[in-house]
C-alpha cells in the first residue's frame, strides 16, 4: 500500500510534458546533424570516386605511355647500333687510334649534318665515305701519327656557301664538306638533270633526290644497298626518336606527379571521410538514443492517466485483500496448531520409514547388479554362439571344396593312366622314322659339302676376274684424264682467242692497229712485269669464286625467303601483340567492373553486418593485372590502422561481407559456412542470419553451427547424437514437415 501511494505521488504529467518538449528539440537537432553529416559524407564519397576514376585512368595512360617509351627506346638503341656499325665504330684499329689521339668523343660528319628532305640519298651519294669522317679542327695536325686503318678527318669549322641551285644549300653544319657539295647542282627530276648537264661548268655535276648523279661524260647511280646506305635517314630517325623519347619522359613525369598529387588528395579525403563517418556514427547513435528517450517519454506520458487509475484500483484491492487476510489469519492459526500435532506424530514414525527405505534401496541395487551380470553373460554367450556358427559354416565350406577337389583329382588320375597305357606304340613308330631321317641327313650333308667346294672355286675365279676388270678400268680412267686435260687446254686456248677477238670487236680496233700504236720502248719484259704486279694484286684479293654468281643468286633467293618469313613473323607478332593488348584491355575492363561491383557490395553489406562503420576495397599498385587488393574495414567506433586490431568476431564479419559480395556478383549453387558464427555475439548473429536469409533465395546454404539463433533460421536440421558410448547416430529434421505434423 505504501509503494502504491509513493508511485502515485511521483507521477507528474506537467514535468513529463516539459521533458518531452526538450527531448523533441534534442532529437530535431540530432536529425539535422545526421542530415548534414550524411550530405558531407556523400560529397566526400563522390570526390573519392571521381579521384579514384581519375587515378585509374592515369594508371592506364601511364602504362600505355611506358609501353610507347620502351618501344621507342628499343628502336633508338637498334638504330644507334646500326648507325655505329655504318660509321665504322666496329673498326678496332681506327677506334684505338682515335682514343690515343683524344678524338674518340668527337662526332662523325653524318651526326652533324642537317639535310633538307628529300636530299638525304643525294648527299650520301656525293659524300660517300666522308660521312664516316671525324669532325676536327685542323686535320693536318694529326698527320704525324697516322693509323694503320681507313679513317677520314674533316675540318668542322666554316661552311661553304653557294646558291640555292647547288646541293650545299640543302645541308647545314657540313663544315668543309660543303666544298664537295658546292659544285653539285640539284635537279628534281632526271629530265631536268639532263637539261642542266648540257650547261654545266667545268668541275660541276648535277644530282637528283633519288641518287642519280651526272657529270660531263659520266653517270653514277647510288641506289644499291651499301653499308653506309641510309646513314643520314637513319640519323634523322634517331634524332626524331630522341625528341619523342624526351617528350614521352616529360609527359611521364607530369602524369606521375599528377598521380602522386591525386593519391595525396585521396589520402586526405580518406582521412576526412573516416572522420566524417565516425562523426556520422556518433550522430546516429546520439539520434537513436534521443529517439529512444523520446519514445519512452511519450509512452510514459500516454500511460500516466491510466496508471493513476490503475494505482487507485490496486490500492482499493490491497485494502480489501488486507481485510480478507486478517479474517483468514484466525482460521490459519487453528489449522497450524493441528498441523503441529500431526508433525509430532510423524516424527515418531520417521526412523522406521527411513530404515525400510534403506533396505529397499539396497535390494534394488543388488537386483540391478545381477541384471547387469546376466546381460553381460547373455551378450558373451551370443557372441560365442555366433563365432561357433561362423566356424561351422567355414568348416562345411572347406569340406565341400576339398571333396570337389578330390573328385577332380580322381578323374585326372584315370585320364593319365589311360594315356600311359596307350603311349608305348607311338614311341616305337617314331624311333623307326628317326633312323630313316638320320640316314637321309648324312646323304644330304655329303651333297652339301661337294656343292660348297664348287662354290668356293667359282668365287676364286670371280675375284680374279674382278681384279683384272679393275686394272682395265684404271687404265681407261688415266687415258680419259689425259684426254680431258688436252681438251681443256684446247678449249682454254679457244676461249682466250675468242675473248681477245671480242675485246678487239668491242673497241672497233684490230691487232695491226694496236701494234702500230704501241710505244717504241715497249718490251715484253716490261709488260710481263706489269702483268706480274697485276697478278700479285689479284692474288692478294684471294682465289676467284667462279660459282659466286650462282651462290649470290641462291643467297638472294634465300634472303627473299627469309625476308618473307621475317615479314610473316612480324605480322604474326603484331597480331599477337594486338591480341595481348586486347586481352589486357578486356581483362582490365572486366576486372574493373568486377572490382567495382564487389566493392559496392562490400560497402553495402559491411554496415548492415556491423550496424554501422564502412569498408571498401583498394588496389595496392598501378597495374590492375598484377597489383594486390587491400580490404579497408573500419567498424563503428574504432580507428584501427591494421587488421590485427580487430577482434575475432570483427574479422569474421568482415570476411563474411566480402564473401557475400562475391556471391552476389556470381552466385554458386551451394555455399558451405563452417562455424562462421562461432566468434559472434547474439546481436551480430541476428544480423548475420538476416543477410543469410535474404541470400538464400539465390544460393543454398549449408551451415555448420552450434548457435541456436542460426539453427532457428534453417529449414532442415541434421545432427549427430550419441545415446550409447561409442555409438553415433545421424538425426535429420525437416522443419516444415514437423510443423505440419504438429498442426495435424
Amino acid at each position: 500500500q505504501a509503494d502504491l501511494t509513493a508511485e502515485g505521488d511521483g507521477i507528474s504529467v506537467a514535468q513529463q510534458e516539459t521533458a518531452l518538449i526538450e527531448h523533441e528539440r534534442e532529437a530535431a537537432a540530432a536529425t539535422a546533424d545526421v542530415a548534414r553529416l550524411t550530405t558531407a559524407g556523400n560529397e566526400l564519397e563522390r570526390k573519392v570516386v571521381a579521384l579514384r576514376e581519375r587515378e585509374q585512368a592515369l594508371g592506364t595512360e601511364l602504362e600505355t605511355l611506358r609501353g610507347a617509351l620502351e618501344s621507342r627506346r628499343g628502336r633508338a638503341e637498334t638504330l644507334e647500333a646500326l648507325q655505329a656499325a655504318a660509321l665504322g665504330a666496329d673498326e678496332e684499329a681506327a677506334t684505338r687510334w682515335l682514343e690515343r689521339s683524344g678524338l674518340a668523343d668527337l662526332p662523325r660528319l653524318a651526326q652533324r649534318l642537317r639535310v633538307e628532305a628529300p636530299w638525304e640519298q643525294a648527299v650520301e651519294a656525293v659524300l660517300g665515305d666522308f660521312l664516316q669522317a671525324v669532325c676536327v679542327r685542323r686535320p693536318e695536325e694529326h698527320l704525324a701519327s697516322l693509323p694503320d686503318a681507313d679513317i677520314a678527318l674533316l675540318d668542322a669549322s666554316g661552311n661553304a656557301s653557294a646558291g640555292p641551285e647547288f646541293l650545299s644549300s640543302k645541308v647545314a653544319d657540313a663544315g668543309q664538306a660543303g666544298a664537295l657539295l658546292s659544285r653539285v647542282r640539284v635537279a628534281k627530276t632526271l629530265n631536268q638533270a639532263l637539261g642542266i648537264r648540257a650547261r654545266l661548268a667545268p668541275g660541276e655535276s648535277v644530282i637528283t633526290p633519288d641518287g642519280v648523279w651526272l657529270g660531263d661524260g659520266w653517270v653514277r647511280v647510288s641506289r644499291g644497298h651499301r653499308e653506309s646506305g641510309g646513314v643520314l635517314t637513319r640519323e634523322q630517325d634517331i634524332r626524331l626518336l630522341h625528341d619523342e623519347i624526351q617528350d614521352h619522359e616529360h609527359e611521364l613525369r607530369r602524369l606521375q606527379e599528377e598521380r602522386s598529387a591525386i593519391r595525396q588528395e585521396l589520402e586526405t579525403l580518406e582521412r576526412e571521410r573516416g572522420g566524417s563517418a565516425e562523426a556520422l556514427t556518433a550522430a546516429n547513435r546520439h539520434l537513436a538514443e534521443a529517439g529512444a528517450r523520446l519514445a519512452n517519454l511519450r509512452q510514459d506520458l500516454e500511460r500516466a492517466p491510466a496508471r493513476v487509475v490503475a494505482l487507485t484500483a490496486d490500492s482499493q484491492a490491497v485494502r480489501d485483500e488486507l481485510e480478507g487476510l486478517e479474517s483468514a489469519s484466525a482460521g490459519a492459526r487453528g489449522r497450524l496448531e493441528q498441523a503441529d500435532e500431526a508433525a509430532t506424530r510423524m516424527a515418531d514414525r520417521r526412523p522406521t520409514l527411513e530404515r525400510q527405505q534403506q533396505e529397499l534401496l539396497e535390494e534394488y541395487n543388488r537386483a540391478r547388479e545381477q541384471a547387469d551380470l546376466d546381460r553381460e553373460n547373455a551378450s558373451r554367450m551370443q557372441i560365442e554362439f555366433e563365432s561357433r556358427r561362423a566356424s561351422r559354416e567355414s568348416a562345411n565350406t572347406t569340406l565341400a571344396r576339398v571333396q570337389a577337389q578330390q573328385a577332380r583329382l580322381q578323374e585326372r588320375l584315370g585320364e593319365l593312366t589311360a594315356q600311359i597305357s596307350g603311349g608305348q606304340t607311338p614311341i616305337e613308330e617314331m624311333e623307326a622314322v628317326l633312323e630313316t631321317q638320320l640316314a637321309s641327313k648324312l646323304s644330304i650333308e655329303q651333297q652339301l659339302a661337294a656343292r660348297r667346294r664348287a662354290l668356293e672355286s667359282a668365287d676364286q675365279d670371280l675375284r680374279e676376274a674382278e681384279t683384272a676388270r679393275a686394272d682395265c678400268e684404271r687404265k681407261v680412267t688415266d687415258v680419259r684424264t689425259v684426254a680431258d686435260q688436252l681438251r681443256m687446254s684446247a678449249r682454254e686456248t679457244e676461249v682466250r682467242r675468242e675473248g681477245l677477238a671480242e675485246q678487239f670487236q668491242a673497241t672497233d680496233r684490230t691487232v695491226d692497229e694496236v701494234k702500230a700504236e704501241l710505244p717504241d720502248d715497249a718490251s715484253v719484259e716490261a709488260w710481263e712485269e706489269q702483268l706480274a704486279r697485276a697478278q700479285r694484286r689479284i692474288n692478294r684479293l684471294g682465289p676467284i669464286n667462279l660459282a659466286a654468281i650462282d651462290e649470290f643468286k641462291e643467297q638472294s633467293e634465300r634472303k627473299e625467303y627469309l625476308d618473307s618469313q621475317f615479314e610473316d613473323l612480324n605480322s604474326a607478332l603484331e597480331t599477337l601483340e594486338k591480341a595481348i593488348r586486347k586481352i589486357d584491355r578486356e581483362t582490365r575492363t572486366r576486372f574493373q567492373e568486377t572490382f567495382e561491383q564487389i566493392n559496392a557490395g562490400l560497402q553495402r553489406l559491411f554496415p548492415r553486418l556491423f550496424g554501422g562503420g564502412h569498408a571498401y576495397l583498394s588496389l595496392d599498385g598501378d597495374d590492375m593485372l598484377s597489383s594486390g587488393v587491400t580490404v579497408m574495414a573500419r567498424p563503428p567506433g574504432k580507428r584501427n590502422s591494421t587488421i590485427h586490431l580487430l577482434s575475432g568476431g570483427e574479422k569474421a564479419l568482415t570476411a563474411v561481407a566480402l564473401i557475400f559480395s562475391i556471391f552476389e556478383l556470381n552466385p554458386a549453387p551451394f555455399c558451405l559456412l563452417d562455424e562462421v558464427d562461432a566468434p559472434l555475439d547474439d546481436a551480430n548473429v541476428s544480423r548475420f542470419c538476416e543477410i543469410v536469409k535474404e541470400m538464400a533465395d539465390a544460393v543454398q546454404f549449408i551451415v555448420i553451427t552450434h548457435n541456436k539463433t542460426t539453427m532457428e533460421l534453417a529449414r532442415q536440421l541434421t545432427g549427430v547424437t550419441m545415446n550409447e558410448p561409442g555409438v553415433s547416430r545421424l538425426v535429420s529434421v525437416d522443419i516444415d514437415e514437423a510443423v505440419q505434423l504438429v498442426a495435424s
